[in-house]
């Protein structure tokens, strides 16, 4: 009963806190703090020869700043939308425009860009190794946003998947799959030119 009262206090009317919690927030906490530990040790042990690799400090650095860089921009197109868990408000809009326009997770790409970037600027192989691990944990914690997103908004957000990219805007993947199926659906009636180029296949008849 406590639990209720304090979602309906705050407006929420969906929730994936506890999953959140232990599928999401525990590990990204633990692999953050143990990359950028490894990371930071292996800096101290560099000291002086680190900036001989002046061109993955440049690609790092690069890194850290587009990646910072999708973050506010991802957060300032969301702002009131935006929240740290898995919620969905009395009044949740579904952001479409902006970089939403481009992928669906622009905050979690940017995550895993400055991670990484933080990796590859202090020249840490075993920080590297450590980050990487971020990307399976940032997929889950999609999965599972997309399942409530789906719940809440339906053929809405379903259309929306099928016009855009999960984390990086010139993968094809999604809307090849989507494309494959449909064509597959009728291939008992129609033959089937099946162009993955395009959002929509074509049909011929016999």
């Amino acid at each position: 009963m406590a639990k209720r009262g304090f979602l309906k206090r705050h407006g929420i009317v969906r929730n994936a806190i506890k999953e959140d919690l232990l599928y999401f927030a525990i590990p990204w906490i633990f692999v953050m703090i143990v990359g950028t530990g490894v990371s930071a040790w292996n800096l101290v042990r560099q000291q002086g020869t680190l900036f001989t690799h002046s061109g993955q400090i440049i690609f790092g650095l690069a890194l850290i700043v587009i990646g910072f860089t999708i973050l506010i921009v991802a957060q300032v197109t969301l702002r009131r939308y935006y929240s740290s868990t898995l919620v969905i408000r009395e009044d949740h809009q579904l952001i479409t425009h902006g970089i939403y326009h481009f992928i669906r997770h622009p905050i979690y790409l940017g995550n895993i860009m400055v991670f990484i970037g933080i990796s590859v600027f202090t020249s840490s192989f075993y920080g590297l190794l450590i980050m990487s691990a971020l990307i399976p944990i940032f997929l889950n914690r999609i999965r599972m946003e997309e399942r409530l997103l789906i719940e809440e908004f339906g053929d809405a957000y379903r259309a929306y998947k099928q016009t855009t990219r999960k984390l990086l805007p010139f993968s094809r993947g999604d809307s090849i799959m989507v494309n494959h199926y449909r064509c597959m659906k009728r291939s008992k009636k129609h033959f089937m030119q099946c162009n993955t180029n395009q959002k929509e296949c074509k049909y011929e008849r016999h």
